[in-house]
């Protein structure tokens, strides 16, 4: 799952205030790794190993760390700094990763650290990137990578196991025209499910190579291991359990993401200082011994998914049945949706790459509509009628797609540039769409 927020140049000090190994969310639980510099952008400014404070809060002010020079206009405490987006992996992955044996916790951890990896290699390629205006006439480019820090951290607020790393992107960018400046948000913020869509199905698929695991989908749709205990998973849910019991005499219908998010943070503990990770994972085993539960058991998932295809697939009827409902309020599609669509499709999951051949195979058959440099948007019952006369399950490995991304996925290739006419409201959390004209030059 990713979530999105904004972070503005008031919230910077939040990253690199009382910065030790183990800063969780809202919490300084000690045992954890300091931050990493990641990100093509970052390789190009020499920003390498490990995040120091001094260097992290200079280039979120829009500063070169290491050369003295500004990277974008300068802004107040409200201007956009940078954007957080938080990958959080599903609570039984997170159970594999800090209650399982050694081998289960190197492989789970080794796995969420591919996707992440690999939904930022996706965000590089076709949601980041800056806007030129000149005379009136807007351009699109594409950048050199992101510069961004990356936080890995294994526990929620509630001290419970929670595998997420934000993966923090300053709004700072070089165009390929050599030029830096802010980031096209606009842009990123249109793809962020994409981007959800391409870490939960590299995650899954990293898994099933590493482990043989099986996937099931839960009542909202999403993916979790198959095959660990419901009880442990909701005993190691407090926060969810927490939000939850404020919902409790609210309809279903009224139940809406403000409101959730509204119980969120009202239920939102204080910060705890004096945990470990290891102290933790004492206390986590003795509570699930407590109800009979052996932690032992998870390594039983290992290898309940040998018998899935060898191949990573996406289940037509699914694909189309997701489509069918979006049709209803969303007549046409842009390619982010259906990168989305396709990921959340595919049960034993597919790596960005993988991901994106897919969808350009599906649209290579898909008339889109309008034509010209704004083209871009497809009808969702075209697509919905090509996949009618797909087979059952669209290969991801076939001869063409491992044609099409047996070199280097290009930017040019996956058509960065290409915007909507009428773009969605972009939204974060429960901040609105921070770019401002005149903002990115």
């Amino acid at each position: 799952m990713l979530r999105v927020q904004v972070v503005r140049s008031a919230g910077v000090p939040y990253y690199v205030r009382d910065l030790v190994p183990g800063r969780a969310e809202g919490t300084r639980v000690a045992g954890e790794s300091p931050g990493e510099w990641t990100g093509g952008g970052s390789a190009v400014l020499g920003l390498r190993g490990s995040v120091a404070p001094d260097e992290f809060a200079e280039l979120f002010a829009g500063r070169d760390p290491l050369g003295d020079r500004p990277l974008r206009m300068p802004g107040g405490e409200r201007a956009v700094a940078g954007v957080d987006l938080l990958f959080c992996a599903p609570k039984s992955v997170s159970l594999l990763h800090l209650l399982g044996n050694r081998e289960l916790s190197e492989a789970t951890g080794a796995a969420h650290a591919a996707a992440v990896a690999d939904a930022r290699g996706s965000l590089e390629r076709s949601g980041l990137g800056v806007r030129r205006t000149r005379g009136g006439v807007t351009r699109h480019l594409a950048t050199t990578g992101a510069v961004a820090a990356g936080f890995v951290h294994r526990t929620s607020r509630a001290l419970d196991p929670h595998l997420h790393t934000h993966l923090v992107a300053a709004n700072v960018a070089q165009g390929v025209d050599g030029v830096w400046s802010a980031i096209d948000t606009r842009r990123l913020f249109a793809h962020r499910r994409a981007l959800g869509a391409a870490y939960d199905a590299s995650l899954r698929r990293e898994l099933t190579e590493r482990l043989g695991v099986a996937w099931q989908q839960g009542p909202t749709g999403r993916w979790d291991v198959a095959g660990i205990d419901p009880v442990l998973t909701r005993l190691f849910s407090q926060r969810a359990a927490s939000i939850d019991e404020q919902l409790s005499g609210v309809a279903d219908v009224a139940r809406t993401p403000g409101r959730r998010r509204a119980a969120f943070h009202v239920e939102r503990p204080g910060k705890d200082t004096d945990s470990t990770v290891e102290g933790l994972r004492t206390a986590w085993r003795r509570r699930a011994a407590d109800l009979d539960l052996d932690t032992a058991d998870l390594v039983r998932v290992v290898g309940l998914g040998r018998v899935a295809p060898a191949g990573p697939t996406v289940h037509r009827d699914e694909l189309s049945a997701r489509l069918v409902r979006l049709a209803g309020r969303q007549p046409t599609l842009g390619r982010a949706d259906l990168v989305a669509a396709v990921g959340d499709a595919a049960p034993t999951g597919l790596r960005s790459a993988e991901l994106d051949a897919t969808v350009d195979r599906l649209l290579g058959t898909v008339p889109s509509t309008g034509s010209g440099p704004g083209a871009g948007r497809w009808a969702t019952v075209d697509v919905v009628r090509v996949l009618d006369s797909s087979p059952a399950s669209l290969t991801a490995g076939g001869d063409r797609a491992v044609g099409r991304t047996a070199g280097p996925v290009t930017r040019t290739d996956l058509g960065y540039g290409v915007t909507p006419d009428r773009p969605d409201r972009a939204r974060a959390g429960h901040g609105r769409d921070p770019s401002a004209p005149g903002r990115h030059r």
